[in-house]
């Protein structure tokens, strides 16, 4: 059978991921590593390795999760764990990403890669997740915790049902809590820590999946049906320039595995399906792990406890930003701040100013190359990015458009050129900056994309979200840039 590129791809992302899972790259995983990149199946070039690194491992389970040949997957999993074995050691972090693609490819689970935050959870953590109160599977998880827990402790998971954690919260006397809390965060309003204190003690599943897993990580779960959320590692993630120093962003990756449905039987009792699943899945996991298995036991105290996911729920709780949804507004007349974003359910007309903008810190020539990165998104065209021997005529039309920016934002200068990698990367790392704010930040970013042999620049934000400040100083107001009669008249092909 042959891989087509894409699937190669994608299986040399999960591949780099299970080399470094252990933080250590030993000389048997690259050997092997070797001899399966080399397979005529498989052929993963240093081009296609480079091209991996740019993916999430989300993104390429994602796509082998799309392959209709079952052969493939079967065959993609059978490599998995012969990588897995192949230094004699298979460790904690390789068995669970290991298991991870094969309960995704099997259809049994699903993998979020989401980037990584100061308020993150730690490795080997198993959350129960839900979006409704009051479950047969809530009740079964609650009066079977014990044997739950004990079973992910037996094979070195930390698990978490979210009501036991506020229980523990609720056993800190009331003074000493508010105490912590306003030790903590000294400046914090007297009302804001007695909110914080009431939102520890009364956390439920489902407040806990929509406000904090979804909400503030961005994990979106909000369809799924009762479930296990783990967390299985992070992953080094390459920015998709395509520059040679290849700058990294980190991610967190989780497995989601839903619950199997509970059936009450002929004499109205629910067996212990729950719990089966969670042997038969600590099963699979323990038969790939070669080493001992760590099982950590925490002290029972009514004390306050800044550790483990006791630590991660006080700080989403406490720190978290909830990530909103914004708009991107420029304003070619102010030069100190041209490309701002703006809370999108917010009114602003007529407004010079708003307290809650988040300006986009580039230099004259980075915001003239990234508005223009945007109109041509929005006009369909996208940025031509493609190495030609010499400035065709497309490349000297855009490069008149830019110029035509550029001037407004640097004081009438020009530019020779358009295409600067340097650029482009600070464009990404400036809007990056803010994605633990803006919840829809991914559309504001733009990807390198391959059309026809060409490579183009594409921004993927939609019409609705980019404006432009336009009328009298004083009296501007947002104009959708679409609708704006200076974009018309300035840059549009039949009007120059």
């Amino acid at each position: 059978m042959t891989f087509e590129r894409e699937e190669r791809v994608a299986f040399a992302r999960i591949l780099s991921d299970l080399i470094e899972a252990d933080f250590i790259i030993e000389e048997n995983e690259i050997m092997a590593f070797d001899k399966v990149k080399d397979e005529k199946d498989f052929n993963i070039t240093m081009s296609i390795l480079s091209e991996a690194k740019t993916k999430t491992l989300a993104e390429a389970v994602n796509i082998l999760q799309a392959l209709r040949d079952e052969e493939k997957k079967t065959c993609i999993i059978k490599k998995l764990y012969e990588m897995a074995l192949s230094d004699g050691n298979c460790v904690s972090l390789e068995a669970l990403l290991t298991i991870a693609v094969k309960y995704a490819l099997e259809g049994r689970g699903e993998v979020f890669s989401i980037p990584y935050r100061n308020h993150s959870i730690d490795n080997m953590t198993v959350l129960y997740i839900e979006n409704e109160d009051n479950t047969e599977v809530d009740d079964y998880i609650c009066s079977h915790y014990r044997a739950i827990s004990n079973e992910f402790r037996l094979a070195g998971f930390n698990f978490v049902y979210i009501p036991r954690i506020a229980d523990d919260y609720k056993q800190i006397k009331g003074e000493y809590l508010y105490k912590v809390i306003k030790y903590m965060m000294p400046t914090l309003e007297e009302h804001k820590v007695e909110t914080i204190q009431k939102d520890l003690c009364s956390m439920t599943t489902s407040k806990f999946t929509h406000e904090l897993l979804f909400k503030k990580m961005g994990i979106n779960v909000l369809k799924s049906k009762p479930a296990f959320l783990f967390k299985i590692g992070e992953s080094l993630v390459a920015d998709k320039d395509g520059m040679i120093d290849m700058e990294h962003n980190t991610y967190s990756n989780f497995l989601l595995v839903h619950i199997n449905k509970m059936r009450k039987s002929t004499n109205g009792t629910i067996p212990n399906t729950v719990l089966n699943h969670i042997v038969n899945l600590m099963d699979s996991y323990r038969s790939l792990i070669s080493g001992k298995l760590m099982i950590e036991n925490l002290p029972l105290s009514n004390k306050f406890r800044y550790y483990s996911f006791h630590r991660s729920l006080f700080d989403l709780v406490v720190y978290g930003k909830k990530p909103g949804n914004y708009k991107l507004v420029i304003n070619l007349k102010n030069c100190k701040k041209p490309v701002v974003l703006r809370p999108f359910d917010v009114e602003t007309e007529n407004m010079v100013e708003y307290d809650k903008e988040l300006v986009i810190k580039l230099y004259p020539q980075e915001h003239a190359l990234y508005i223009l990165m945007v109109y041509l998104s929005l006009s369909g065209e996208n940025i031509d990015w493609t190495d030609y021997p010499s400035m065709d005529n497309n490349r000297k039309l855009i490069l008149e458009k830019y110029n035509l920016i550029y001037k407004q934002l640097g004081k009438g200068n020009r530019a020779t050129e358009y295409r600067d990698k340097t650029h482009v990367s600070h464009i990404k790392k400036a809007l990056k900056a803010h994605s633990s704010v803006v919840s829809n930040i991914d559309l504001f970013i733009p990807d390198k994309v391959l059309l026809e042999r060409k490579h183009f620049y594409n921004v993927p934000i939609p019409p609705n979200l980019v404006y432009v400040l336009e009328g009298p100083k004083g009296k501007e107001r947002e104009v959708k840039m679409v609708d704006s009669e200076f974009w018309k008249s300035h840059f549009c092909d039949d009007k120059k």
